[in-house]
């Protein structure tokens, strides 16, 4: 349905926000290379977005899979010159110190208390628009997955042709496809604010599916609820900023209903 898909690309990003130094939810970017290479291991095209300080241990795990690096993009970028960190990080760092924000948070979670794990967070669908405008691999659809998103033992990923072209072409390519722990939702207006500082959440943020065609009008609805939040004073991670914008715009969504990380096994061969 919709356009029929001929060359997925996925694209991934790795950046140091100081998180092996949080005093909760503090993760080893060791770790975090741990888990990219599960990803990097599949028989995929790739474009990565990082910093100088991880490119040579990317390259050295897509070598062992891609030797001559024919499916593998490596774009070097600072932290300080992505657009979300441009737009954003002075603003949610202005808000989520302010005494009022502070005052409002219920949970220690990285999306109430650091703004640069927002802002990451955020710039997903800028690294997946700069892919697009890249022209890389002529690709046409472009899919986000979260650099620690596949954890299972590397056998399970090694080699494997990834995701299945059979499969995503029984999907709505005019949609953008995500994972979601709902087939369907609703907030309230009046919910919103606690909503988006809550736990609560439906989609999942770690993978999903993008129609090159379809990546303008996702960074325009997302960012209009991103400016809305800021100006009413609160925010929540980029899952809460889907949800809100997915109330708006059910129409140019796909949901698939699953737990977390199943996103592999439900597009494999």
């Amino acid at each position: 349905m919709g356009m029929v898909i001929k060359t997925p690309v996925i694209v991934m990003a790795l950046y140091d926000i100081g998180r092996d130094n949080w005093d909760v939810y503090n993760v080893s970017y060791n770790t975090y290379l741990y888990w990219m290479n599960n990803t990097l291991s599949l028989n995929a095209k790739f474009v990565i977005y990082t910093e100088e300080k991880f490119v040579e241990r990317i390259k050295g795990f897509r070598e062992k899979y891609d030797p001559e690096l024919k499916n593998t993009i490596i774009i070097t970028k600072p932290l300080s010159e992505l657009e979300g960190y441009k737009l954003y990080n002075k603003r949610l760092t202005d808000l989520m110190t302010s005494e009022e924000f502070v005052g409002k948070i219920d949970h220690n979670v990285p999306e109430m208390t650091k703004p640069l794990y927002n802002v990451i967070m955020f710039n997903k669908l800028y690294f997946l628009k700069n892919a697009i405008d890249g022209g890389y691999f002529n690709g046409d659809l472009f899919i986000w997955a979260d650099a620690g998103g596949l954890r299972d033992n590397i056998s399970f990923y090694e080699n494997k042709s990834w995701p299945s072209l059979n499969k995503i072409n029984q999907q709505d390519n005019s949609k953008a496809t995500f994972f979601c722990h709902s087939q369907d939702f609703d907030i309230a207006d009046r919910e919103k604010e606690f909503y988006a500082m809550s736990q609560i959440r439906n989609i999942q943020g770690t993978a999903f599916f993008m129609p090159k065609d379809l990546i303008d009008t996702f960074i325009k609805d997302f960012f209009e609820v991103v400016e809305t939040c800021i100006t009413l004073g609160y925010i929540g991670s980029d899952e809460k900023i889907f949800d809100l914008s997915y109330i708006n715009n059910k129409h140019k969504y796909n949901l698939i209903k699953c737990t977390w990380r199943e996103y592999y096994k439900i597009f494999s061969n």
